[in-house]
């Protein structure tokens, strides 16, 4: 994955956060942000320090979003998910 398309990918998980619902935690949005930048990094079979780099660089505009656009259903279907596909396939 290219560094332009790990942006992109950043941006389709803040997408399904436009919900309404009982709104998550800070905290609870902190461990999205992690666990979401951790199967990222696992999707590719050669993580570098650039994907690494541009994943974090995103991780505080992801922690904001979730928290003032996220439902908490949101937080916990991608906590639930092994794998970045897993998530892509149930957390719509």
């Amino acid at each position: 994955m290219r560094p332009g398309s790990l942006a992109l990918a950043l941006t389709l998980a803040l997408v399904p956060l436009a919900g309404c619902g009982k709104k998550p935690s800070e905290e609870q949005c902190k461990q999205f942000s992690a666990h979401f930048i951790k199967l990222l990094e696992e999707s590719r079979e050669k993580p570098d320090s650039r994907v690494k780099q541009l994943a974090r660089t995103y991780e505080d505009k992801m922690v904001e979003a979730c928290v003032t656009q996220g439902t908490l259903a949101e937080v916990e279907c991608v906590l639930a998910q092994t794998t970045l596909a897993d998530v892509e396939a149930n957390c719509k």
